[in-house]
């Protein structure tokens, strides 16, 4: 369901709240309700495709925690898109990607990297466990960053080695989790690569190729 954040009622609106019958809870007008009994967040509103998001994964119970700015303008201008931020993290929304949070470890590697204006651009999933077990990742649109248990930190994989990284299995492939991101090897300008737990991924601008270790 792709919802402009706004579609749904905010504060002082006559229309029914934004409502999810399987848990109960609602959001409007910066409260949270839960099973009947108001809690308050914050001094601001969760609508739309952020609030539906929201409550799907929790609401305040959930890995964001309460509200705690209204909804804004991010990227104002081409790519323009809306952000939430919460307590433990924040919500992002484009009309191409929907509305979806990262918070985290990855979410804090995502901010450090430039959020949205950074090469991975918009996220276009929430957090989900790997197929292994082994670990976490979010789905960007041009990539993906990973936390891995057995290593412990949050790195991303974009591009050409992102798409190396996929033919060869992702984090359940021969080379595991990252280890690195994105870097310039032997100070050579032509080449980007990714450490991985076994390995490397590499890309050479000059021929178009990606080499493997």
């Amino acid at each position: 369901m792709n919802l402009t954040p706004n579609a749904f009622p905010g504060p002082g609106s006559n229309s029914s709240p934004l409502f999810s019958e399987s848990r109960k809870k609602y959001v409007q007008g910066g409260f949270e309700y839960n099973y009947g009994v108001p809690t308050y967040i914050a001094n601001c509103t969760i609508t739309g495709a952020f609030g539906v998001r929201y409550l799907d994964i929790g609401g305040g119970n959930g890995p964001l925690g309460r509200c705690d700015s209204p909804e804004y303008v991010k990227l104002p201008g081409l790519g323009q898109g809306r952000a939430q931020d919460f307590l433990n993290g924040k919500m992002y929304w484009t009309a191409g990607t929907g509305g979806w949070e990262t918070y985290g470890a990855i979410g804090d590697k995502y901010e450090s990297l430039g959020g949205p204006s950074s090469a991975l651009g918009w996220p276009t999933s929430g957090e989900l466990g790997t197929p292994n077990g082994l670990g976490r990742f979010n789905r960007f649109q041009n990539g993906n960053i990973y936390f891995g248990n057995p290593v412990g930190r949050a790195h991303m994989v974009i591009g050409a080695i992102f798409a190396r990284y996929g033919q060869e299995g992702y984090e359940g492939g021969r080379f595991g989790f990252p280890t690195s991101d994105e870097f310039v090897p032997d100070n050579n300008q032509n080449l980007r690569q990714v450490n991985f737990e076994h390995g490397w991924i590499r890309f050479d601008f000059s021929t178009g190729q990606t080499y493997t270790s």
